[in-house]
């Protein structure tokens, strides 16, 4: 079987998790897998198994006239191959991929559609972005989704149209163990450390998190590593004017980083907020963090009450800054409940680890594709 993988994203990186795990576990079941994706330069390369082409993209904003410069560079790269070059095509969706198969059909046996979580901006934004997708993925011979709870927004397809791969998490990667990370920040290990991986993005409301931390410190001396990019400059300024100052900003750090960052820190805190848009999320970094074997405050969204169990193997809390101010409390002060969470993490995800994900729900599907 031959496979390509196509995103407008950095590959590897944070963000794209799902395409660089799907693809490098193929190549380890044995599939012939190549990646398309963006760089910083036009490079060709071998990555854990798979030949990752790289094509020149000087941001990665889906609101930009970059996809299109992407998509024009993809569709000259592309026409290279001979027809029928892939067996299987999966498309990770940006803004014009629609374009892929409509012009170059025969490059591929059969064209999948892959969304990773949908629009998350909220309002009308959001309904353009669901309904672009949902526009786009008319030209694909399938569609893959994250969760169940997306399939409305694709309604014109047939049940078996659609299929459905979790999300997971690299379980050789992500398992409890020790970590420098305290000591390269100069944070006493006395101290206890809440910890919060992902975008920054305003989307995402992180002021809230900074506002309860500042409650908490009013009770407990507490402080907070945030790890990622999109918005350090933006909540260091927040931070500095509330007069926080018990809050770390990392940036972003290569994805096989993560882990150790986890491993440093008492209570992982998922911050999700409690909106539409975000509600339905399928939340990555909760289950890499239950993986890790950590305390988990987890917002109470779908997406995560999928994986959080409330006072089971994570402590379930509301999105405004008091709600979440109380959990982070009671989880410094309560360590019976602590440790009964960190102790039941692990073992609550043992399903959701990324190779056993493609093999059992990944690849089945194109073989059924290819098959029929």
């Amino acid at each position: 079987m031959r496979v390509c993988h196509i995103g407008f994203s950095q590959f590897p990186g944070i963000g794209t998790i799902a395409m660089y795990e799907y693809s490098r576990n193929l190549a380890k079941l044995g599939v012939d897998v190549r990646v398309i994706a963006a760089g910083e330069k036009r490079e060709e390369k071998e990555i854990d198994g798979v030949h990752v082409s790289l094509l020149e993209s000087h941001s990665m904003k889906k609101r930009s006239v970059h996809p299109l410069l992407f998509t024009y560079r993809l569709l000259s790269y592309v026409r290279t191959f001979q027809d029928a070059e892939f067996d299987i095509i999966h498309v990770y969706h940006f803004p014009g991929s629609s374009s892929l198969p409509l012009f170059l059909r025969n490059k591929g046996r059969k064209w999948v559609f892959f969304t990773t979580s949908g629009p998350i901006r909220g309002g009308i934004t959001s309904q353009v972005g669901w309904k672009l997708q949902s526009v786009e993925s008319r030209f694909f011979d399938h569609i893959i989704l994250r969760d169940e709870s997306h399939i409305h927004q694709f309604k014109y397809r047939n049940n078996d149209e659609i299929s459905i791969v979790p999300i997971g998490a690299d379980l050789s990667l992500f398992s409890p163990g020790e970590s420098s990370i305290r000591e390269m920040y100069g944070i006493d290990p006395s101290e206890f450390l809440f910890l919060y991986v992902g975008n920054l993005h305003p989307a995402r409301r992180l002021e809230t998190v900074i506002e309860a931390l500042k409650m908490v410190n009013k009770q407990k001396s507490a402080r907070m590593m945030m790890v990622g990019n999109g918005g350090t400059q933006r909540l260091n300024h927040y931070a500095e004017a509330a007069g926080v100052d018990g809050v770390i900003f990392t940036g972003g750090v290569p994805y096989d980083d993560v882990p150790s960052y986890m491993r440093c820190c008492n209570v992982f805190v998922s911050y999700v907020p409690q909106t539409p848009e975000f509600d339905i999320q399928p939340p990555l970094k909760t289950v890499e963090a239950l993986a890790s074997g950590l305390p988990v405050i987890a917002t109470d969204t779908l997406g995560n009450r999928r994986f959080i169990t409330h006072m089971e193997n994570g402590f379930l809390s509301g999105d405004d800054a008091v709600s979440l101010k109380n959990a982070m409390i009671e989880l410094m002060e309560n360590e019976a409940l602590t440790e009964k969470l960190a102790k039941n993490a692990e073992q609550s995800v043992t399903d959701y680890d990324w190779r056993a994900i493609v093999k059992k729900r990944l690849l089945p599907v194109y073989e059924q594709l290819i098959s029929g």
